[in-house]
């Protein structure tokens, strides 16, 4: 029997065919990798965390989803609008300015605290704008000052404090190790305190006119502030702390006691726009970013898992290595981290914290979404 003669295939209609099963395979493979964040942002609500939001990227997949509620007591949903205080995030900002003032060489890494603020810390003189940036400058962490949070743990939450006065009480505190002691790192939020200051002095204008005008508005991230009062802007998530069994609302407290070091309001995606501008070479020259991203030195405890750039932590996940930083303060937790190139992304924020003070299982739960959303 004779067979019946083929219809030829041209070029143009194979390449039809192969186009379509690769976006038919790109579909289900996107379908995939959002579904599986899904089912970890879910997870770790099931797990006890109120809220959450997730911004993951890859090239140009991109998901951002959010999931339980903003507000316990109305149990409103959380949207992917929603504003958090980012806590820590805040530093890269600030060291981005730093790198700016650097860069237009208004400043050197190198120049001493004394250089630009002269007698506000002891020791001054020894101390470089670099070990501010990268937590080798041996002060102690206003954090841990019990003058300083004394009014906020009897319930005044938002007693102001003046940015100097912080760094003048914590500074009176014994070093924890020479400036630049080779092998040792401290992580002191009175640092950055320091380097907002350092950055008012130069420019003449406050830091949160700074970084306004040379972050905020040139990438149009309209969701992010430095607040100056204890309000956030809507629409925001409430942060919740523990207070013995129950979960305590700390979203209005004192800007003052979080500024340079923690104090910026943001969502998820806008944190996200800014890595990527400035890894890609937007916000600094691609010289000095990849001065950030060069390991000044390697978490001690971190069993080489960790290490510190400028204003950046390297910071390893189960698939790759990302720089960025995380936010844990009283009431919220975000972690920001992306490649070098800024083409992998994630940013995960949620209105409980700090990450110390969730149960055992949200912790781990949020660590998987972590890992999910980046990987």
């Amino acid at each position: 029997m004779k067979r019946p003669a083929r219809t030829p295939i041209s070029l143009a209609s194979f390449l039809v065919v192969l186009l379509a099963v690769a976006g038919s395979a790109h579909a289900t493979a996107s379908g995939s990798r959002q579904a599986r964040i899904a089912a970890a942002a879910d997870a770790a609500v099931a797990a006890g965390v109120p809220g959450v939001v997730v911004y993951s990227r890859l090239g140009n997949q991109t998901t951002l989803l959010a999931r339980g509620v903003d507000n316990l007591e109305t149990e409103r949903p959380m949207t992917t609008a929603d504003r958090f205080r980012i806590g820590s995030v805040t530093k890269t900002f600030v060291a981005t300015l730093i790198m700016q003032l650097v860069q237009e060489r208004k400043l050197a890494l190198d120049d001493s605290i004394d250089k630009q603020l002269p007698g506000l810390v002891p020791n001054g003189a020894s101390i470089t704008i670099r070990q501010l940036l990268t937590h080798t400058s041996g002060l102690p962490d206003y954090f841990s000052n019990k003058r300083i949070y004394a009014p906020y743990l009897n319930g005044n939450l938002t007693y102001v404090w003046p940015h100097r006065t912080i760094v003048r009480l914590s500074t009176r505190d014994k070093p924890l190790f020479a400036p630049g002691t080779p092998g040792r790192w401290a992580y002191s939020n009175t640092g950055y305190y320091i380097l907002g200051l350092t950055i008012e002095h130069v420019t003449g204008h406050t830091l949160a006119r700074e970084l306004s005008t040379r972050i905020f508005e040139p990438l149009h991230l309209s969701s992010t502030t430095l607040p100056s009062t204890p309000a956030l802007p809507a629409r925001y998530a409430h942060g919740y702390t523990p207070v013995g069994q129950k979960l305590h609302d700390i979203t209005h407290i004192s800007p003052s006691i979080l500024w340079a070091a923690g104090g910026i309001v943001s969502t998820p995606r806008d944190v996200a726009v800014f890595q990527r501008a400035l890894f890609q070479g937007r916000l600094v020259s691609l010289p000095l970013v990849r001065q950030m991203q060069t390991t000044q030195i390697v978490i001690p405890g971190s069993r080489g898992r960790q290490s510190m750039g400028i204003g950046l932590f390297e910071r390893r996940f189960a698939c790759a290595a990302g720089w960025g930083h995380g936010g844990d303060l009283p009431g919220f937790t975000t972690n920001a981290y992306s490649s070098p190139n800024a083409r992998r992304q994630m940013v995960v924020a949620v209105n409980a914290g700090e990450e110390g003070e969730l149960t055992p299982g949200a912790r781990d739960a949020l660590a998987r979404l972590v890992d999910i959303a980046y990987c």
